[in-house]
């Protein structure tokens, strides 16, 4: 059984149709890139899987359990975890309690348990702060980690908000366009930290621009071209196909 399967999946704007009859399987530990034109609907898929939109038909299904209408904070506790285009923290906190909050989504104490400071939250508490900390340095923000995240440079507040998803124990992460509006030196540090994430066995879900990223770290890519899938497959193979090239390119 897939981790994740989307069945006959769609999305309509009023009359606009930005997901048809989506098919898809990811398995667990996959790394999986999605691409295709702008507009093409690859960050819709990302909103209709997390929760942030419901599908129009179809199903999501994530361990063989329907989430389609589930909210998306509800998606999250069971462990699908997304980033955004945007560089989404908490801005005018430091880095290090940015993550610590993101461990909260793990918590096995409650609020109650933490307004009476039980022996149990107290522990779990100090638990927290050491994974929290132990995140930070993973992502090479060890310096950082008391500095507001508003003062972060913008590679280094895209690699806080992959530490803040990694925080959440995510069994699937999805990265949308991690690598926008960084020069070459804050892309090399994100994509190592993407790298490490992957060496955790975390399924991920990629949507980037940047093929050449693409190609080097999903083994299998899907291409999507006005709410359709048109392509799956490795690399190689999906971008040698003509229908690929001619939705990238247009047709003469």
């Amino acid at each position: 059984m897939p981790l994740l399967k989307l069945d006959h999946v769609k999305k309509a704007f009023g009359s606009l149709l930005a997901l048809d009859d989506i098919e898809l399987s990811v398995n667990k530990g996959e790394v999986l890139g999605i691409v295709g034109p702008n507009g093409s609907g690859k960050t819709t898929l990302l909103n209709v899987i997390s929760g942030y939109y419901h599908s129009s038909g179809g199903e999501v299904l994530y361990k063989g359990r329907k989430i389609s209408g589930m909210r998306p904070d509800q998606i999250a506790r069971m462990g699908i975890i997304r980033t955004f285009q945007q560089n989404i923290v908490y801005w005018d906190t430091v880095t290090l309690e940015n993550v610590y909050r993101t461990c909260y989504l793990t918590a096995k104490t409650n609020y109650w348990q933490s307004f009476f400071n039980t022996p149990a939250w107290v522990k779990e508490n100090k638990e927290l702060w050491a994974k929290a900390s132990e995140i930070v340095q993973l992502f090479g923000l060890g310096d950082f980690s008391f500095s507001l995240a508003q003062g972060l440079p913008h590679g280094k507040q895209r690699s806080l908000g992959m530490a803040m998803a990694l925080a959440a124990d995510p069994d699937v992460l999805l990265l949308d366009e991690p690598l926008a509006g960084m020069d070459a030196y804050e892309m090399e540090i994100v994509l190592a930290n993407i790298k490490k994430i992957i060496e955790r066995g975390v399924t991920i879900i990629l949507v980037e621009h940047n093929i050449k990223t693409v190609l080097s770290l999903c083994p299998r890519i899907i291409v999507l071209n006005f709410g359709h899938k048109i392509a799956d497959g490795s690399g190689q193979e999906v971008l040698k196909r003509q229908d690929v090239i001619e939705a990238y390119l247009g047709v003469e």
